[in-house]
């Protein structure tokens, strides 16, 4: 970064959101915002911003939509029907197309942190929550549409 690159809007580094899903017994926010799942990309926009890139999987009809600031991450065959978000926390362990950085928001399940209360989620809740481990560390928290009910 140049000394006089602060007057050029496109070199300046941008202010990073911050992101809190709030888990509770009947639904999922994100920040403020109440998300049910299958939700769309409209509605991802509007909490998350535009995704920072779109790309086609190769030899599938599955578009990865990616947040890179964030550290989100959403597969699906349409953007009206999007079931799942990964919100990778550590993104070495490649998981395939994922965010340029890490998540570093917060997941809260009835108030209080993931880490612990995610073995006391039921299968009863409207959406799905789980955390992937690879070599017994957390690399990603998948959030969505659950099945069961």
């Amino acid at each position: 970064m140049g000394i006089f690159d602060f007057r050029d809007p496109n070199k300046r580094r941008k202010k990073i959101a911050t992101i809190t899903v709030h888990c509770n017994l009947n639904e999922v926010s994100i920040n403020t915002t109440t998300i049910n799942f299958p939700t769309n990309y409209t509605t991802l926009k509007e909490i998350l911003g535009d995704a920072t890139r779109i790309e086609a999987i190769k030899h599938t009809n599955n578009s990865v939509y990616l947040w890179d600031e964030l550290g989100i991450y959403c597969s699906t065959t349409s953007p009206e029907k999007m079931l799942m978000l990964l919100l990778v926390v550590d993104n070495r362990y490649g998981l395939g197309y994922q965010p340029k950085n890490n998540f570093k928001g917060t997941v809260l399940i009835d108030g209080k942190p993931l880490e612990s209360t995610i073995q006391d989620v039921g299968a009863d809740r409207p959406y799905m929550i789980r955390s992937i481990s690879k070599e017994n560390k957390q690399v990603a928290i998948a959030l969505g549409w659950n099945p069961v009910i």
